[in-house]
């Protein structure tokens, strides 16, 4: 039987509808993605099929009218030649007035974005001319759920762009990655973010979780979980900030956590600082927890102080002396022998401090060092140089004058005081 065919129309295809239920958009200065939640929009994966509707005619024309079984409809990547890579032949193909509508099943292996071309084939006839190229609908399926989007050229095998104010690409997932990234390159990343404006490169978030993780699971080479660089002048290659509001705080800025124990320091150092060349170690807090560096520590406090028991009510710059239960206390007397040094006002380095928490009782004694104290001139004028001890005033330092007694000495006088009381500054020598 000698046939024509002519698709009449397009080809017909089934589009996947990407339905946005009930989302919204965060409003002012808050990161991408800020208080938005996915919604549930019961996606239903499609059927691996591409519906056609043509019209079939005899040698002269005109329309068929019938049932028919030995009609083929073929898919290739190819005008012309080439291996067929779906067909179908309908068992009772149904023609009304030329005009039929059916469907050739095939897989996301043939459906993949390349160009595809339909044949029709009646009964004994050769396989009609010309194929008829199948334009861009029926690839939407190859983005229904678990479809692949594969490609072997240098170029993107996707590509999202949103020139308006939106999202270029929302991904939710329900139990896993909601993005799951992984190259096989030795240069390149798994994921990549860039802004071109000021925006954020990469933006993580969770409500319970971690915002961003990063990890190496090598198990040598000097690699990082998460790597940080700014060529900016006044930049910084990682920068962290507690945001928390709460009157209560039991977290903070940045933790540093290793794989080790007081007896078992097998994590490596909390804190490693080198060289641009990698060579020179200039700073490092060991697994220990013990802080080393090359060249020693500044700080604008001038004194060394040590936390001890105290009574109640006192003050930084206060005279100090033991007491008969072993707390410190105001000096009440003049060349008290019990003076044990100063109330430190802000010490630059405090001994017997317990590294999780704040002591309670216990004060900041100035043993060595620079300290403001509270002093009198009831002994006459101070001048830089004196030696000073108790006075009758408690908690005041005063003017030793000669030979005073052993033990007494709290200190010598960096500044003057004329008349009066007030407040100078000491070096602490305690003799």
């Amino acid at each position: 039987m000698k046939s024509k065919w002519i698709i009449a129309g397009s080809i017909v295809a089934v589009v996947l509808l990407a339905l946005a239920v009930g989302m919204t958009r965060a409003q002012g200065p808050e990161p991408p993605g800020e208080g938005v939640q996915p919604q549930d929009v019961g996606v239903q994966a499609v059927g691996a099929y591409i519906p056609i509707q043509g019209r079939l005619t005899d040698a002269s024309g005109n329309p068929l009218n019938g049932t028919f079984s030995n009609v083929s409809l073929r898919i290739y990547a190819t005008g012309s030649g080439g291996t067929i890579l779906c067909q179908v032949t309908p068992s009772s193909l149904v023609v009304s007035n030329g005009l039929f509508s059916t469907y050739i099943p095939c897989s996301s292996s043939v459906i993949d974005g390349r160009q595809l071309y339909l044949a029709v084939k009646v009964g004994s006839d050769s396989e009609m001319t010309d194929r008829q190229p199948i334009y861009p609908v029926p690839y939407a399926w190859s983005l229904r759920p678990g479809a692949l989007i594969s490609d072997t050229t240098s170029g993107t095998p996707l590509n999202v762009y949103n020139h308006g104010t939106g999202w270029g690409l929302d991904v939710y997932s329900a139990g896993h990655d909601a993005v799951h990234g992984r190259t096989g390159s030795s240069d390149h990343a798994g994921v990549a973010g860039v802004s071109w404006g000021s925006g954020i490169g990469v933006y993580g978030e969770s409500a319970s979780g971690y915002g961003v993780v990063g990890k190496h699971t090598g198990a040598t080479g000097e690699y990082a979980g998460v790597y940080g660089r700014t060529d900016s002048s006044d930049g910084w290659a990682g920068c962290f900030v507690n945001w928390s509001t709460s009157s209560v705080i039991t977290g903070g800025v940045l933790l540093l956590r290793n794989h080790s124990s007081d007896t078992l320091p097998t994590g490596g150092d909390f804190i490693k600082a080198v060289d641009f060349y990698g060579t020179d170690t200039q700073f490092r807090v060991t697994p220990s927890g013990q802080g080393r560096s090359d060249v020693g520590w500044t700080t604008p406090a001038e004194d060394f102080a040590e936390m001890l028991p105290a009574v109640e009510g006192l003050e930084p710059g206060d005279v100090l002396v033991v007491g008969p239960d072993g707390k410190l206390a105001r000096s009440t007397q003049p060349y008290q022998s019990t003076v044990v040094g100063v109330y430190s006002t802000q010490p630059g380095f405090v001994g017997g401090q317990p590294v999780e928490e704040e002591l309670e009782g216990h004060i900041p004694l100035a043993v060595v060092g620079v300290v403001p104290v509270k002093a009198s001139a009831e002994n006459g004028p101070i001048h830089p140089g004196d030696l000073l001890v108790a006075s009758s005033i408690p908690g005041y330092a005063m003017k030793a004058g000669p030979n005073p007694p052993i033990g007494t000495v709290i200190g010598k006088a960096l500044e003057g005081l004329e008349e009066g009381a007030g407040i100078i500054r000491m070096l602490v020598i305690l003799q």
